[in-house]
Parts: structure tokens; C-alpha cells; sequence
């Protein structure tokens, strides 16, 4: 894996993420965050915040043609991740949250309305 990007750095590669996968209107970018272990014994670790856009260069076999061919077509993925330390929290978390909020701009809300099912055909029937 590449070595951590500086904060300025990863901001910019996110924001460039972020935009391209709203432009190509579909995609995904996953967002994880996990504690360093360190060699001090603070009470608060360094934390390791990555990106990804979530392509992998395995082949998909539902994207295998007729002949059995598998399409070789897909980008190589991309990640990125940077290391914050504990007096770093608050301000890269403040930056973060605004850059990630931009990019969740051009998503669609979530359909949350439930689909009911009729048993035998029939919906219910209000009684009389």
C-alpha cells in the first residue's frame, strides 16, 4: 500500500473522488477509520482514515460474455489513506465532515416506502 498522503493531500484526492463518482452517477466510495497502534501509551491514538472507490481488479463472472470470456475493461482501483494524530482530531474531523458533506450533495434520497404484499391476489380489505 502507498504511503499515508498528507492531510492537504487526502482532502484533495477525496474531493477529486467524490466529484467523479457523482459525475459518472454511479459508483461507491467507502470511508473507514481505525486506530494505530503506537509505541507511546497515550490515551487517545493516532487514527488511519482511508478511501477507496470500491472497484477491484477481480473478475466479475456475471460480466463473462458468451464464450466464457471475462471482460477486462475495469479501471484499477483506487485508495488512499492518511494518518491523524490526537491533536489533529478536531480540526481534520471538522475539514472531513464538510468535504464529505459536498460530495453526498448529489446523491438520491433512499425510497423507504414499503411494498405490500397480498396474500392470494387480494389486498386487505378495510370491514364494514
Amino acid at each position: 500500500m502507498a504511503p499515508p498522503l498528507s492531510h492537504d493531500e487526502f482532502f484533495s484526492s477525496l474531493t477529486t473522488l467524490l466529484s467523479k463518482t457523482t459525475e459518472q452517477a454511479h459508483g461507491s466510495v467507502y470511508l473507514t477509520q481505525k486506530p494505530m497502534p503506537s509505541s507511546e501509551s497515550t490515551s487517545s491514538p493516532s487514527i488511519l482514515i482511508r478511501a477507496s472507490d470500491g472497484n477491484t481488479n477481480a473478475p466479475n463472472p456475471k460480466s463473462a460474455n458468451q464464450t466464457g470470456k471475462i471482460a477486462k475493461n475495469r479501471s484499477s482501483k483506487v485508495k488512499f489513506s492518511t494518518v491523524v494524530k490526537p491533536e489533529d482530531l478536531e480540526a481534520f474531523y471538522t475539514r472531513y465532515a464538510e468535504i464529505c458533506k459536498t460530495g453526498m450533495s448529489g446523491l438520491k434520497k433512499r425510497d423507504r416506502k414499503r411494498k405490500t404484499k397480498a396474500k392470494g391476489g387480494a389486498s386487505k380489505a378495510t370491514k364494514a
